[in-house]
């Protein structure tokens, strides 16, 4: 009977010792905004990339008609 005592208060001692190693709700809360606002921006920097680079093409696509138009008229 003298070894149940000891052993629960270790027991207890051991649950609270975990609980408290777990990051709290503000915490976590905090560190997933930074993660999330990270995304965010490689989001919105790939998505500029894709934008400029299909602009790109379609300036030279509009080049290449313009191009083709007046060499079809000069050849007239």
């Amino acid at each position: 009977m003298r070894l149940v005592f000891p052993m629960l208060a270790c027991a207890a001692l051991a649950m609270t010792a975990g609980c408290s190693a777990e990051p709290d709700f503000d915490t976590r809360f905090e560190q997933r905004s930074q993660e999330l606002a990270a995304e965010a921006r490689k989001i919105e920097a790939e998505s500029s990339a894709q934008l400029a680079a299909a602009r790109e093409a379609e300036n030279a696509a509009a080049e290449a008609a313009g191009e083709r138009s007046t060499t079809q008229a000069a050849a007239r």
